[in-house]
């Protein structure tokens, strides 16, 4: 791409000798001679440390005292400049585009299908989470007709988010894997969450028809329940592992080497994408068997005399809901350990409360401000509990861990492993 291209499709008057631009980037620490540097908000106070690394031009959006050789470019905003450069990007692309959204599985479902395409071809997806109006745009700047495949989760916490990403990634399929509680601090409402994730929609839907929103929609549903058109039976779920079959031109099992129930739905959405490309059943189910999930979901740690199912990468009254339900089919004794469930508002204090009509008569600890209202032994921090714990050792239990990324319950699992 030129740096003309750049200054036209900006919209911006600026006259001078066009070059080449290598790579466009937003963190100056990955910038190399010729990339072009867009200063996402504090990108500003790194303009010094991109001259040094003598970059072709720079995007800002407000005023700039350096006198320095190197073309400066001033817009209106940085993340709107990202999404017009990201969205023209997307526009020349030739190949295949799947956007996902949700409130719970995303992730999983971007990487379990990127897994199964990365065997047919190069795929380009977001990294771990950054699904949002900068990390979405970030991942189309490495965009490229090498690509055969784009998989891309699509997240929001206010309204008109999912539109705007949509607008640029314009998806060839679009997959809906739920309609939960997140956020619903700045959406009040699961109904507002279900007219946000929506504006995902296009031809070709794909969504989870055992969701009771989902389920009311035109589009091809995949789920347990009947009312869908690709359908698991015959369940069963193992300590590391769950099974089920579905029905194409014949019977098929399905092995999905990481436990819980929950992640049933994203596995049939992945199959119905990849056979909707011609994508052989046999390859899709082997490929499903070897899927690892990322670390920190429902990853097993067997440490001293205890087992550690660590789900704390983020979390959800659904996913905690799913967690508990996994559980319950242990037979052996557990511990939960539970910390708050963030971005809920004024629903914080009755959807914590929820919990406590899915735990059984456990041994259960909190932790934060909000999940003292669950009952157990409550604790102010990780810390707290660590302390607690150097003194009550947990000895030959199952011991659950779950709670937002924020609260760092990733501290309890370390010390647990030690």
């Amino acid at each position: 791409m030129f740096l003309s291209e750049i200054i036209y499709i900006l919209g911006c008057e600026y006259f001078i000798k066009d070059k080449r631009i290598k790579e466009i980037k937003i963190d100056s620490r990955n910038l190399n001679k010729g990339d072009l540097f867009i200063c996402i908000n504090n990108g500003h106070n790194y303009i010094e440390e991109a001259v040094r690394k003598k970059v072709s031009a720079i995007i800002v959006d407000r005023d700039i005292e350096y006198d320095i050789d190197i073309p400066i470019i001033k817009v209106g905003n940085t993340i709107k400049a990202l999404g017009i450069i990201s969205s023209y990007i997307r526009n020349k692309y030739n190949g295949i585009v799947i956007a996902i959204t949700g409130s719970n599985g995303k992730t999983t479902t971007k990487e379990l299908l990127s897994f199964i395409l990365n065997n047919y071809g190069k795929v380009l997806k977001n990294i771990g989470t950054e699904n949002n109006h900068i990390g979405v745009p970030k991942a189309l700047l490495k965009l490229n007709n090498s690509y055969n495949y784009v998989v891309l989760e699509l997240g929001t916490n206010h309204i008109g988010e999912i539109e705007y990403l949509t607008n640029i990634v314009k998806p060839d399929y679009a997959i809906i894997t739920n309609i939960g509680t997140n956020h619903i601090g700045y959406f009040k409402s699961k109904k507002n969450i279900f007219k946000e994730k929506i504006s995902i929609s296009n031809k070709n839907l794909i969504v989870c028809g055992d969701d009771k929103y989902l389920k009311k929609l035109n589009a091809y549903k995949c789920g347990i329940n009947k009312n869908n058109d690709l359908i698991a039976y015959d369940i069963y779920e193992g300590i590391d592992y769950i099974t089920f079959n579905i029905y194409l031109d014949k019977e098929y099992k399905i092995v999905f080497n990481n436990p819980g129930k929950h992640f049933i739905s994203d596995i049939l959405l992945a199959i119905k994408v990849c056979l909707d490309y011609k994508i052989d059943i046999d390859t899709i189910i082997d490929r499903i068997s070897s899927f690892k999930l990322i670390n920190k979901r429902m990853t097993i740690i067997k440490s001293n005399n205890n087992i550690i199912i660590n789900d704390c990468y983020n979390a959800s009254l659904e996913s905690i809901k799913s967690g508990i339900e996994y559980m319950n089919n242990i037979k052996e004794d557990k511990v939960f350990i539970i910390g708050d469930i963030l971005e809920l508002g004024k629903h914080s204090k009755r959807i914590h409360k929820k919990i406590n009509k899915l735990l059984k008569k456990e041994n259960v600890y909190t932790v934060g401000n909000y999940s003292k209202y669950i009952k157990g032994n409550p604790f102010n921090n990780v810390d707290e509990l660590i302390n607690y714990l150097n003194i009550n050792k947990i000895e030959n239990k199952y011991i659950y861990i779950k709670g937002s990324r924020r609260m760092n319950l990733d501290k309890i699992v370390e010390y647990l492993k030690k």
